[in-house]
């Protein structure tokens, strides 16, 4: 079984960087760019990088880069972001079903169809275009493992059968200028995860520390499950994972993450990310005035929530 495992792994990893080769023998520029909707999804490389952005037309400007990898080494996940979006594989290790909604580059996705060769990855996003330049550019390929659906994340999750459950569910679904749904930020649909959620089930979320309303969605969240904690990365990113399963303290989550690093070889610092992660005490410290939060319901938006958005 392991045997037969490593060398799908070895063809899959082949396969990849076949897709890829093309792209060693660009030169430094936009390599893709086309027309969608409030934005350009445009590629560009920059030596061996490639990086997607959403770039916003009323000033042909982006803050916030979407996906990039190293084409010399595609199965490392270069942001530290997507890293910590890992550990949710702490709490299942062994996934046999994971729901992501959010594509983007589909650097995740990418990452665990290599690694998880028996589970199943559904992922849900509203932008044909960034699906298109990240089989064209991100080496992606879908199978009946890989699959993405058109259609707005939470669309896809309320139309599931009430029986069909996900061991992970990963939601990465900020545009260009950081805006983050607000749907896809209330209590009412982390519930709609929660229910979607296997046993021992766990829910990650990708936000921005600089959002106005960061301490909001991070109590919204608290609000749904019994155990969640903090990775607050150094770039812009904060990353929420959330349970109902059996409390994991601090020291069993480094544990568990150095375990997955040595099962798995992977060349980016899970461990170190597990290292950042605040739990009880200490992501309380890390939130000021945490506990004060409004917790946010579909029917009621906050003030100002839409402002930084282009309509």
């Amino acid at each position: 079984m392991i045997d037969d495992r490593q060398n799908w792994q070895r063809m899959n990893l082949a396969a990849i960087q076949q897709r890829l080769a093309w792209l060693q023998q660009q030169p430094d520029k936009v390599i893709f760019c086309k027309d969608s909707g409030v934005h350009y999804v445009a590629v560009t490389k920059d030596r061996s990088h490639i990086k997607l952005s959403l770039v916003e037309k009323v000033n042909l400007h982006t803050d916030l880069l979407q996906s990039v990898f190293d084409f010399n080494n595609p199965l490392h996940l270069v942001s530290e972001y997507t890293q910590a979006m890992m550990l949710g594989l702490v709490w299942q290790n062994q996934p046999q079903r994971i729901y992501i909604a959010g594509f983007g580059g589909g650097r995740i996705p990418l990452v665990l169809h290599h690694y998880l060769p028996e589970t199943v990855i559904e992922c849900a996003d509203v932008d044909p275009i960034a699906i298109q330049a990240a089989t064209q550019c991100f080496g992606i390929k879908f199978d009946d493992r890989l699959t993405v659906t058109i259609q707005d994340g939470r669309e896809y999750l309320e139309q599931q059968k009430s029986d069909t459950q996900y061991d992970i569910i990963m939601i990465d679904v900020a545009f260009g200028n950081g805006y983050f749904p607000h749907r896809l930020s209330t209590k009412e649909f982390y519930q709609i995860c929660e229910k979607h959620l296997s046993i021992e089930g766990v829910v990650v979320a990708n936000l921005l520390h600089r959002d106005q309303f960061y301490a909001e969605k991070i109590r919204t969240f608290q609000s749904v499950f019994s155990q969640v904690c903090l990775c607050v990365c150094q770039e812009s990113n904060s990353i929420l994972i959330g349970s109902n399963s059996p409390i994991l303290e601090k020291d069993e989550i480094v544990a568990k993450a150095k375990y997955l690093q040595d099962s798995y070889q992977f060349s980016f610092p899970l461990t170190d990310r597990a290292l950042e992660v605040k739990v009880g005490k200490e992501l309380a410290e890390a939130v000021p005035n945490l506990d004060k939060a409004q917790i946010f319901h579909d029917d009621s938006p906050p003030a100002g929530y839409f402002d930084c958005w282009l309509f």
